[in-house]
């Protein structure tokens, strides 16, 4: 066994869940860089006599790992509860599961507002952001897979962003992989960040014309709440501000299951306040704040756009912010022209834009950050289109499968892929 530490024990619904925590680089490049901590959960099926000791981490003689890489970026593995979904997909055909919260999310070193406040520079704060990307999280894996299994291959899936990260891996570490699967996440190689928000606009408006066909009505609430809010300071309850783009930007729920139907509960709920005591109740902001997470996990904000950072030279420059103001984004923009036509006012989708850094709390402070990240261009690659061209299925089976209505990861871009078919399923 490698120089870990166990964290946490514990047996539920036949399945054993052990928590490590392993000291890497912060800067894989140089192994002298200091230190910090991440954390995975090692999720097994429970047999007594190989788990006996709950002090240790004992893998089957026939192991067969994989790692689960969660969506993002910017969010942490939940620890599974049950012996259900995906953990049972998994379990029941023999697996051992790791699930990695990712750096600076969940229980590995946090990357919080007042942690980014405390660096001398910004420019310091920028170089430590860029120290918490794919490549580094690939880096922080292998070392995992080491640690665990010495030289034994493993096995990866990746959800989103996570399939994002299966790709990087499969670039830098094709030998240390028995096989890849992905679910909604290949990514958009040699595209930059403009070429994405030029597609997410497009699907994000078919969701807007889906929306406003299921529930017609709220093309009149949506435009007097926003007038309101152009009239009106509202303030959230953890002291955020509800702006109009803020109110918009509640369109990213579309892109999970019954986000379009809990949206129309919200502007129901808003604007029959509205009509009956001529403000928003406590209960809407309170659960407008909570339909985005942008406050509790801050790399969700600062890194949207510089996952499309490829190399050097390619900075972002708020590619979304710029794009909504282009030919045929007219609707995700709100002005007296558009409150007067019969034209619905569109709501926003997966962007990132300026004044997010003015109307939520946790990042109004990183608004000078959030500049000068949007401006770095001394990116570190992401992927090797070369390492993809010479990939075998006999090499490493890759998996993937992608949604056609995806509003996070586009479909079109996602299928002018770089990948030869011989190479995956």
């Amino acid at each position: 066994m490698g120089s870990y530490k166990l964290i946490d024990t514990f047996v539920n619904d036949d399945i054993i869940n052990q928590r490590i925590s392993l000291s890497v680089p912060l800067d894989h490049r140089h192994k002298k860089s200091e230190k910090i901590t991440i954390v995975a959960n090692i999720t097994q099926k429970y047999e007594k006599k190989l788990h006996h000791d709950a002090s240790k981490v004992t893998f089957p003689r026939d192991s067969k790992p994989i790692a689960y890489i969660q969506g993002g970026p910017g969010f942490s593995c939940t620890v599974p509860l049950s012996n259900s979904g995906l953990t049972k997909v998994l379990l029941d055909n023999g697996y051992q599961i790791i699930f990695y919260d990712q750096r600076g999310t969940g229980l590995s070193t946090p990357l919080e507002t007042k942690q980014l406040l405390d660096f001398g520079t910004v420019d310091e704060a920028v170089e430590y952001l860029t120290r918490f990307r794919a490549d580094s999280i690939v880096e922080d894996l292998e070392h995992i897979r080491s640690e665990l299994f010495g030289k034994q291959k493993w096995s990866i899936m990746g959800q989103s962003f996570g399939g994002f990260c299966c790709f990087t891996y499969l670039s830098f570490h094709q030998e240390s992989l028995e096989s890849v699967f992905v679910t909604g996440g290949v990514p958009p190689v040699g595209y930059i960040a403009d070429d994405v928000y030029s597609q997410t606009y497009k699907r994000t408006a078919e969701r807007n014309v889906h929306f406003y066909a299921k529930y017609p009505q709220d093309k009149i609430r949506v435009k007097e709440i926003l007038g309101y809010l152009r009239k009106n300071e509202v303030i959230l309850p953890d002291g955020g501000r509800l702006s109009v783009e803020r109110f918009q930007q509640l369109g990213l729920n579309f892109g999970g299951s019954g986000g379009t139907d809990s949206l129309h509960q919200v502007v129901v709920e808003f604007s029959w306040a509205l009509e009956s005591i001529g403000h928003p109740t406590y209960a809407v902001l309170s659960k407008i704040q909570s339909m985005s997470r942008f406050d509790t996990n801050i790399l969700y904000a600062l890194f949207q756009e510089c996952i499309y950072a490829d190399g050097k030279g390619k900075a972002t420059d708020w590619a979304a912010d710029r794009l909504r103001y282009a030919d045929g984004n007219e609707q995700f923009v709100l002005n007296d022209e558009l409150l007067r036509s019969e034209k619905p006012v569109y709501f926003t989708g997966e962007m990132v834009y300026k004044s997010m850094f003015d109307d939520y709390a946790q990042l109004r402070p990183l608004k000078e950050i959030a500049m000068a990240l949007h401006s770095y261009s001394d990116w570190t690659p992401l992927y090797d289109p070369s390492g993809f061209r010479t990939l075998t299925w006999e090499k490493v089976p890759v998996v993937a499968a992608t949604y056609y209505y995806d509003q996070y990861v586009d479909f079109d871009l996602t299928m002018r892929r770089v990948l030869p078919q011989r190479s995956w399923r």
